[in-house]
């Protein structure tokens, strides 16, 4: 997603907290059915670096996106302020 001057206000309006990620993350993992040893398989990130986006720690859009797609939802799925 790109953001310009006219849809800033709309991307960040659409944003959540780290906080709110992390929560999302585990819940939308857990709703899939996946454990955190195959979404890491599938993600390729490790379990460690799983368990720090789960607890709000170590969030960054491009794990982020990883994580949503791998779960099969929208990139933009944990957009974070």
């Amino acid at each position: 997603m790109s953001i310009s001057m006219s849809n800033f206000a709309t991307a960040t309006e659409k944003s959540i907290s780290p906080q709110d990620a992390a929560s999302a993350i585990a819940q939308a993992r857990e709703t899939v059915g996946y454990t955190i040893d195959q979404l890491a398989v599938t993600t390729g990130l490790t379990v460690d670096e799983l368990t720090a986006i789960e607890r709000g720690e170590e969030i960054d859009a491009s794990r982020l996106q990883r994580i949503a797609a791998a779960l099969g939802l929208p990139a933009t799925t944990f957009l974070v302020a």
